[in-house]
């Protein structure tokens, strides 16, 4: 592997990215690598008679001088679900364009979760994909995470554990990232040999691509988390972390064994995957530390960046302030000020992970001057519904920027749980990355439509501007809550449960703004537009829609129950399984939505039934039930995804309707616990089931506007005053 201080100027690299990304058209660009040395990250774009010239610090912004001449010269982009530029038959020669040069130093990338619940079973073609589309995007500071198992592996059997222990310690594959986070160990293990062995080499090479585009992509720190059966062969000084349903052990800084695991951990690893000296550590990031004095809080920083420095004199110890945030009663000012202070500001940069709706950075004096990175969260573990806060996006970084306690802002970044929706806030975030801001949103997003659509009709500029002002507007922590997903029960008042914290509640009202945007994509999609961005929109905003009619008719369902109103219940629950229905038929539509295609990408991984069977297991368990059967994190990761829907989520709706019907018929009351017995069981059995295939179904679901088109009828929108939104009328 090619250590990165002898990756080379990056043009060769360069170029090969215009080839995978626009084929035999690339021949009219010219790539040219211009290290910026010490200074910030430049590109200018000079598209004269003899051709496209892309000129930058690094292949990264050669890349994001290809995305800019796109949209801006041409019209269109590339984004994660329209990998295909459209381009004119001749390029524009619009002349030579002035320097952009990014004011961020850092423009990160990732979350450790996304590493489960979207990459998990990523291959080396759809890494490749992602890593061209963050180099269009500016990404610099990607967070890595693929294949560190290998040096976990190795360090934990240099200390005298088994081949056994330590895999088992591992555990399966999906849950890797909540090892990496001190959350769990063990769960679904013990982890392949093979899965081992294959994510090595396919570590090694996204981090050879991203280093050859210039990216200084961040690996693992070590933050005293190790197997229970070292710390028992060593008699170390420990204690037990509690998280969620599950428990970790933990060493104490002051034991011996803390430093000499750590250096061995991080050296292996540089050993197999090399550095770029940034190094993610988060010892405590959803537990509250077992200390109360702010001294004992300094000495376990102390000790986290001592295993780094001890390996690596040039380490940066990237921090998530997720916990200030999360623990916010525990981290008092004298804490945090203790925990930050015992770190020099040179030895560490900060994650604001949730910059742009819950951010710390002005509670924790701008993280006592230490370099810090405003990061837009957007996606807590891919639940579904359309959201984001655009108007923040555009102009939080530089107003952060401008404030005394925020003056050490040096990057901005997306650091999504899990990612593939919303696509425009992602595409105006890379924009901020090197603009500093965007001023006028309303008309970015004229440029956004023309870029996504291939033109502009008062239609869909009206559908986009209703769309930002009200789900790319929103006040609230996420999309409002789907019932879809929601777990079934005939406890207290019959409505659905919900994942935990951190989501909006379910609205049982469409907005008249979703509504009206609604039927605008409706009429302005055509059969050309079907399969293409359009589609996807017009898709994702039905879905929205249904979500809402679902949560009204569940609801409805309930309180029928409840005043044990025999035909008022089956007429709503039966439209409530309707309209689940519906919803599973129009995700069919889109391969991005489908549940398929991630299951087969599980078992394409398997080199023994068995595998494919672990593999399968897990995938579909982070989707439903998360941990154990009793755990409280089911459905936190749950999905609009057809199939998940029509054979999870609708059965689980199907059997609360059976339930509750027979109690009606007969008299007798509900029986909460022998209803949940049995939903248990129902999720356990699905669960275990088995696709027997790695390679996704054909799709014969049709089109996605002839099925829009066979829903409206059904779900007319009634858009009216008052604050409660549209009310949905449909043929029941």
């Amino acid at each position: 592997m090619t250590p990165p201080e002898e990756a080379g100027t990056g043009t060769p690299a360069a170029r090969r990215l215009l080839r995978r990304l626009l084929g035999e058209r690339a021949a009219e660009f010219t790539a040219e690598v211009v290290p910026a040395g010490a200074g910030p990250d430049w590109y200018e774009i000079d598209a004269g008679p003899g051709g496209v010239v892309l000129r930058g610090s690094s292949g990264v912004a050669v890349a994001s001088a290809l995305r800019w001449y796109l949209r801006s010269a041409c019209g269109t982009q590339i984004t994660w679900d329209a990998p295909v530029p459209r381009l004119p038959d001749r390029l524009p020669r619009t002349g030579t364009t002035p320097r952009t040069t990014s004011p961020h130093l850092h423009r990160y990338h990732f979350n450790v979760c996304t590493f489960g619940y979207t990459t998990a079973y990523w291959d080396w073609a759809r890494w490749e994909r992602h890593i061209d589309w963050m180099a269009l995007h500016g990404v610099t500071t990607p967070l890595a995470m693929t294949g560190l198992e290998a040096a976990w592996q190795r360090a934990l059997m240099s200390t005298g554990l088994d081949d056994s222990t330590a895999r088992s310690f591992l555990g399966g594959p999906a849950y890797l990232p909540w090892n990496w986070l001190a959350s769990l160990d063990g769960w679904s293990g013990p982890l392949p040999q093979s899965w081992i062995d294959g994510h090595l080499d396919l570590g090694r090479r996204i981090l050879d691509r991203e280093r050859a585009l210039g990216m200084r992509p961040v690996l693992q720190g070590f933050s005293g988390h190790v197997p229970e059966e070292l710390i028992a062969s060593r008699g170390a000084r420990s204690t037990t972390l509690p998280w969620w349903d599950f428990e970790v052990g933990m060493l104490d800084p002051r034991d011996p064994l803390f430093e000499e695991f750590g250096t061995t951990l991080l050296t292996e690893q540089n050993r197999l995957f090399g550095t770029d000296h940034l190094y993610a550590a988060d010892p405590f990031i959803e537990t509250t530390p077992p200390v109360t004095d702010p001294a004992d809080l300094a000495r376990v920083a102390r000790a986290v960046h001592g295993v780094m420095t001890a390996v690596d004199e040039r380490a940066t110890w990237v921090l998530q302030a997720w916990p200030f945030s999360y623990r916010a009663r525990y981290w008092t000012p004298e804490r945090t000020a203790a925990f930050l202070d015992a770190i020099p500001d040179d030895g560490m940069l900060v994650l604001d992970l949730w910059a742009e709706h819950r951010p710390v950075w002005r509670r924790t004096d701008g993280y006592r001057k230490k370099p810090w990175v405003w990061c837009m969260l957007h996606s807590l573990g891919g639940r579904p519904g359309l959201y984001g806060k655009l108007d923040e996006i555009a102009t939080g970084p530089a107003r952060a920027h401008a404030d005394a306690r925020g003056g050490s802002l040096s990057g901005i970044g997306a650091s999504m749980e899990a990612f593939g929706g919303d696509p425009v806030l992602y595409e105006l975030l890379a924009d901020v990355a090197w603009q500093g801001a965007v001023d006028d949103v309303q008309a970015w997003l004229e440029t956004w439509t023309r870029a996504r659509y291939g033109r502009t009709t008062p239609g869909l500029l009206r559908a986009w501007d209703l769309l930002h002002h009200s789900v790319y507007a929103s006040d609230g922590p996420g999309p409002p809550g789907s019932v879809i997903i929601g777990r079934p029960t005939l406890e207290g008042d019959l409505r659905h449960e919900l994942p935990v914290h951190l989501a909006d509640p379910p609205s049982p009202h469409v907005p008249p703004a979703l509504a009206e945007a609604w039927e605008l994509l409706a009429d302005e999609t055509t059969a050309q537009d079907s399969a293409g961005p359009l589609g996807r929109d017009l898709c994702d905003v039905t879905a929205q829609v249904l979500t809402h009619v679902a949560c009204e008719r569940q609801w409805r369902a309930a309180d029928a129950a409840f005043a044990r109103d025999a035909e008022g219940f089956h007429r709503a629950a039966r439209a409530l399984l309707t309209t689940i229905e519906d919803l599973d038929t129009l995700l069919a539509t889109r391969p991005e939505h489908r549940l398929d295609g991630w299951l087969a990408d599980a078992r394409a991984w398997a080199t023994t039934p068995a595998e494919a069977d672990l593999y399968e297991t897990d995938a579909r368990r982070l989707l439903t039930l998360w941990g154990h059967r009793h755990s409280k994190l089911h459905d936190y990761s749950g999905r609009h995804w057809a199939g998940l829907v029509g054979t999870f989520h609708l059965p689980r709706w199907r059997s609360w309707y059976e339930h509750i019907a027979r109690a009606l018929e007969t008299g007798n009351p509900y029986r909460a616990e022998e209803f949940e017995a049995s939903l248990l069981a129902q999720e356990e059995r699905w669960v275990a089931g088995r696709s027997a295939t790695t390679t996704p179904e054909a799709d014969t679901a049709g089109t996605t506007l002839d099925v829009v088109r066979t829903l409206m009828p059904r779900y007319r929108v009634l858009r009216g005053g008052g604050g409660d939104g549209g009310q949905v009328r449909t043929a029941e």
